[in-house]
């Protein structure tokens, strides 16, 4: 029997252990703080303030308790430079509220469960910041969780971060300012580069010019852009879909495969006659053989390989 095997050293032994777990939490922030650098893609929390202001989602209902993954918990109210993306601690000012939550959990007593607000499928921290991140370093996947859901025009999940919010953020205006997220409510126009969506609002613009002028009369902006949705985005979008292109573009969508097809559907154009006029319209032509010749110059095993290359270096988020 070992002389100092007393109660009071099993104390200390078991507070070390606490110590300790705090202090290796903190170290694995810290490299994954140094990776999302090298990677050049952010392992932070994203502030829920400024998602309700870029994409104006509105309170809608309390959902109950509910059993949450964890790792679909994007962003935090208030709480969002405290810890990383996986909720491991950034400040060592946490270490004690941290611990006690860690010993209240190994002395199996019960804790009450966090708060969480849901936008779409992504949620966001009101309360229990420290419980998720105690929880999370003992690999528990899902957590006990009262939800309040709000309302949003947009998708988001797990892999939101700055950067895709800022597409998101484009992505309502769009659909606000052509009035297609109510016209047109089974839409699925998700892009997955900046200044996506000003290049579809250009080909409304155009697409108004087109109709006013065949049909003689004013017209709305909205009954342009639902015009534009049926007659010329969707007849395309269903042959990207028929050719299975996007096999060939995983990190892509359609609506990113429709802008780059009609760019190059216009230098084809420009090619094969001379003088072409500035209005490209793709009613006018056959959008089969522009899908299947950029597939055919952009799909090519090379540049999947640079693709896949550029997708693990962070080079390409989405």
């Amino acid at each position: 029997m070992t002389l100092f095997d007393d109660e009071t050293t099993r104390r200390a032994n078991r507070k070390q252990q606490f110590d300790d777990n705090f202090t290796r939490a903190i170290q694995k922030a810290f490299m994954e703080d140094l990776k999302g650098f090298l990677k050049r893609k952010s392992h932070r929390l994203l502030p829920f303030e400024e998602v309700k202001e870029k994409l104006e989602i509105w309170f809608a209902r309390d959902l109950g308790i509910q059993n949450i993954p964890i790792d679909s918990i994007v962003g935090s109210e208030g709480r969002y430079r405290a810890f990383t993306r996986s909720f491991m601690p950034l400040q060592e000012d946490l270490r004690d509220r941290w611990k006690k939550i860690d010993q209240v959990r190994e002395s199996r007593q019960d804790l009450p469960p966090v708060e969480l607000y849901k936008v779409s499928n992504a949620y966001f921290v009101k309360d229990g910041h420290h419980r998720i991140s105690v929880a999370r370093v003992k690999g528990n996947k899902y957590i006990e969780a009262r939800v309040y859901e709000y309302q949003c025009d947009v998708p988001l999940d797990k892999e939101t971060d700055l950067e895709k919010l800022a597409i998101q953020e484009n992505y309502h205006r769009f659909l606000k300012e052509t009035g297609l997220n109510k016209s047109r409510p089974d839409h699925n126009l998700q892009m997955t580069r900046l200044g996506g969506y000003s290049i579809l609002m250009e080909h409304i613009e155009n697409h108004k010019y087109y109709l006013e002028k065949k049909e003689k009369k004013d017209v709305t902006f909205y009954d342009a852009a639902a015009s534009w949705f049926d007659r010329v985005y969707s007849p395309l979008a269903e042959v990207i879909r028929s050719n299975r292109i996007m096999k060939q573009f995983p990190h892509r969508t359609e609506t990113d495969f429709y802008v780059w097809v009609v760019k190059y559907g216009r230098k084809l154009r420009q090619k094969l006659i001379k003088d072409a006029p500035v209005y490209y319209n793709p009613d006018d032509d056959n959008p089969t053989d522009a899908v299947e010749a950029y597939a055919k110059k952009y799909g090519s095993i090379f540049r999947k390989i640079i693709g896949a290359f550029r997708r693990f270096f962070g080079l390409v988020k989405y």
